[in-house]
């Protein structure tokens, strides 16, 4: 509305006259799926993957090898543009590794945060796309704690995770936290009482602990599963 005073002119704003959802909040690009809908398990190898190959070390732990179980971690997320570019993904994990005690002694853990890194590009636009994460068997069997089948923490959710995105350079605002909704994570870090586990005083950083699906036994079989990775 123009309302005239003198030479001069007086605009005034009428809030009934601006268009419905202008002063929403632009969507993001990138979002990330329900915590339900995050995938997480112990796997193992598909018999045809090493059919007719080498055989493994004799002698060693057989959970340790390859051929053992690997932690999987499949994260869903979304994409509104027709094409994304660059997507960039970091993971931390909650981990206890096992530090081995002195003959006829008593083996103790340590808290550890296992990171790891994994970038797409040309992510096309769809309600469900998966970034995905592994941690080999041998550091499966060094992170999980000192306690029996400590591994099963993970693929029963009860170690904290994290994932950050950036989206072709600029950071996502909304953060994946698996414990996030509870008000302490199960294992006793984590929730909204201690958000920022993943920096505790206590806390050392594995980088490069978990990995993407080209250095596991899982690609190229499942090459579909993600979208298309960016090399380093």
């Amino acid at each position: 509305m123009i309302r005239k005073i003198g030479a001069g002119f007086l605009l005034v704003a009428v809030v009934g006259l601006i268009p419905a959802g202008a002063q929403e909040k632009e969507k993001p690009n990138v979002s990330f799926g329900k915590t339900q809908d995050l995938e997480i398990d112990l796997a193992t190898v598909p018999d045809s993957v090493g059919a007719g190959g080498k055989s493994a070390p004799t002698g060693t732990d057989p959970r340790s090898s390859q051929e053992g179980k690997w932690l999987r971690i499949d994260l869903p997320f979304a994409t509104e543009k027709k094409i994304t570019p660059e997507i960039k993904f970091k993971f931390f994990l909650e981990g206890y590794e096992v530090i081995e005690a002195e003959k006829g002694g008593k083996n103790t853990e340590k808290f550890v945060v296992l990171t790891g890194e994994v970038a797409y590009r040309d992510v096309p636009r769809g309600p469900k796309h998966y970034a995905g994460m592994f941690l080999p068997p041998a550091s499966v069997l060094r992170f999980a704690g000192t306690k029996p089948n400590g591994e099963a923490d993970w693929s029963g959710r009860k170690m904290n995770l994290r994932v950050e995105a950036v989206d072709h350079g600029t950071a996502v605002e909304e953060i994946f936290d698996l414990q996030g909704d509870r008000d302490k994570g199960l294992s006793g870090r984590g929730g909204q009482k201690d958000p920022e586990w993943h920096r505790a005083a206590d806390a050392q950083e594995i980088s490069g602990a978990l990995l993407p699906v080209t250095a596991t036994p899982f690609w190229p079989k499942d090459f579909k599963r993600y979208p298309q990775l960016k090399q380093p």
